[in-house]
């Protein structure tokens, strides 16, 4: 059976929401281990038996992840990505200082051959299936050589992923002009227009409602300002929409009329999914958010236990050849 090694101190309600939710991910079948300091770790398994590998440290989301991974040896995630080196698991799962998760992962488990840079894709709901957003958060400022290489990572993403044979990929800009942008944009958009991809062009923020491309690429502040904003913007609509029923419509009705909204809302909830993917990394490695709860953790855990059933990291490497 297929083996997660979660980071049972990263993420701001660590270590207690952490090892609930890896629980509830061991009661719906997934195989999972923990790494931390065992004596917070086991207060809360209880009766439940999950191994749990010592690693005291813990690298707060404060701190520099450099400083911290060189000076920490005994931190949770880096015991983590040992397990994963030494194939002791197949995955790993971390909602703690992202940071320290790219660096270790890149320290310990090494960069994919060509990848300058790695990166972190996130899988975002369309009306009609899912989008691809990369760089979410890794890398804040890059060259245009890298932003190209989030497109190819990407690409072959979509391909393996959502099993689309030439996926349409966006650079997100200000406007869909060719001269819009930033040098950084501008230099980018003549590198993927001259590539091999199946490039459409400049895309703007609006366009992720519009299913206009299937990757969206950009560096990592801009990715991560624009997820969290998805994020809040769907959270903000659930809860006016809520609003609104609840106070306009005939009672008798509520309850009906809130079930047949529930796939739409599930759809909108980041905690459903709440794993996003380190690309370029010779492992396979999920982020969660660091505000993650139980349910969050859980969801994140199965996500990432069924992309290793799935085989993503040896069908990834094994298109991921132009670089």
């Amino acid at each position: 059976m297929n083996t997660i090694a979660v980071d049972a101190m990263g993420g701001d309600s660590a270590p207690v929401e952490v090892v609930k939710g890896a629980i509830k991910a061991k009661e719906d079948g997934v195989n999972v281990v923990l790494c931390g300091d065992e004596n917070f770790i086991k207060p809360y398994l209880g009766s439940t038996e999950i191994p749990v590998y010592h690693y005291p440290q813990v690298i707060s989301m404060d701190e520099d992840p450099l400083k911290a991974i060189r000076a920490k040896k005994e931190a949770s995630i880096i015991g983590c990505m040992q397990l994963l080196k030494e194939k002791k698991v197949e995955a790993v799962f971390s909602a703690g200082s992202t940071g320290a998760t790219l660096i270790s992962a890149i320290t310990i488990l090494g960069k994919q051959k060509g990848v300058i840079r790695p990166a972190i894709a996130s899988v975002l709901p369309t009306s009609n299936g899912s989008v691809i957003l990369l760089d979410s958060g890794a890398s804040l400022d890059v060259k245009p050589k890298v932003l190209y290489q989030y497109a190819v990572m990407g690409s072959k993403l979509a391909e393996v992923l959502l099993d689309l044979n030439s996926p349409r990929v966006g650079l997100l800009n200000n406007g869909e002009e060719e001269s819009k942008g930033r040098d950084l944009e501008k230099s980018a958009y003549k590198l993927l227009n001259s590539s091999n991809l199946n490039f459409i062009g400049n895309v703007e923020g609006r366009d992720f409602a519009t299913e206009i491309v299937d990757v969206f690429v950009t560096d990592g502040f801009t990715g991560n300002v624009v997820l969290k904003t998805l994020e809040g913007t769907a959270r903000l609509q659930q809860k006016l929409i809520s609003d609104s029923l609840r106070k306009n419509l005939f009672k008798p009705l509520l309850p009906i009329v809130k079930k047949a909204f529930e796939p739409v809302k599930d759809k909108l909830d980041p905690d459903k999914t709440n794993a996003s993917y380190l690309l370029g990394v010779d492992g396979l490695v999920t982020i969660g958010h660091g505000s993650s709860k139980q349910e969050a953790i859980k969801n994140g855990i199965k996500y990432t236990s069924n992309s290793v059933q799935k085989d993503f990291i040896g069908k990834f490497s094994e298109t991921l050849n132009e670089l």
